[in-house]
């Protein structure tokens, strides 16, 4: 489990925000008893392992936040378009975004009055042929694709996070055909970091990072930024 403080700045305010990483499948122990019956629901193993993942990160992250030091006082639940939505004597104005693929999850507690989403892809388990035919990428998308000098299985990982990741800060999921999620731009900022902005929602941006075979996107308002701006993946 890694836990990494930042800082998110709009103009002279500045607000804390922490960010978590689970990569080892805990026990059940950290959760309420109401989570406990919800993880009996899932069938098959890595349904199970995704959401105690997904939950850790989730509730490590909060629990940073929170100052919380018992994690089954945090309880997530969600919402009809599956967004988390948190339970805690103290949560007030706060909000959690989390995501996971093959093994780890990531999450981000964060003021709630900033919309903020992330999502987490690996690049092995990505068909870029399957992804390119769904995205209904913008004109500006398939400019990059072509010419930004980049393997299609990145490309469309980031493309593809980039939409789950607004679709989790709008707290509209992917209801909505993905077209609208597009990029306006993608510039590369190096060391495997990409910023774009979206094409119908110019007031959001996106920032992408490439690490270890995975894509992680995160959406927020471009009047808003993070300190450090890089999100630590192991």
């Amino acid at each position: 489990m890694n836990l990494q403080a930042l800082v998110l700045r709009h103009g002279n305010v500045e607000l804390p925000v922490r960010f978590a990483v689970a990569d080892n499948v805990p026990s059940e122990d950290f959760l309420n008893e109401n989570e406990k019956e919800h993880l009996k629901g899932f069938r098959f193993p890595a349904k199970r392992e995704g959401f105690l993942l997904g939950r850790l990160a989730a509730k490590r992250a909060l629990a940073a936040l929170l100052e919380e030091q018992d994690l089954r006082r945090i309880e997530i639940h969600s919402g009809i378009f599956g967004q988390p939505l948190v339970r805690h004597p103290r949560a007030g104005m706060v909000d959690v975004t989390v995501s996971h693929s093959h093994g780890l999850a990531v999450a981000l507690a964060f003021p709630a009055e900033y919309p903020i989403g992330i999502d987490l892809e690996t690049m092995s388990a990505v068909s870029a042929a399957t992804v390119i035919g769904e995205l209904e990428a913008s004109p500006a998308e398939y400019a990059w694709l072509a010419t930004g000098g980049v393997d299609e299985a990145t490309a469309c990982c980031v493309l593809w996070t980039a939409r789950e990741a607004l679709g989790k800060a709008l707290k509209i999921g992917l209801n909505s055909p993905l077209g609208i999620l597009s990029l306006a731009d993608i510039k590369e900022e190096g060391a495997g970091i990409r910023i774009g902005r979206y094409l119908n929602f110019p007031r959001c941006q996106c920032l992408s990072q490439v690490k270890n075979g995975r894509v992680l996107s995160l959406a927020m308002p471009t009047e808003a930024a993070l300190t450090p701006p890089v999100l630590f993946l192991p």
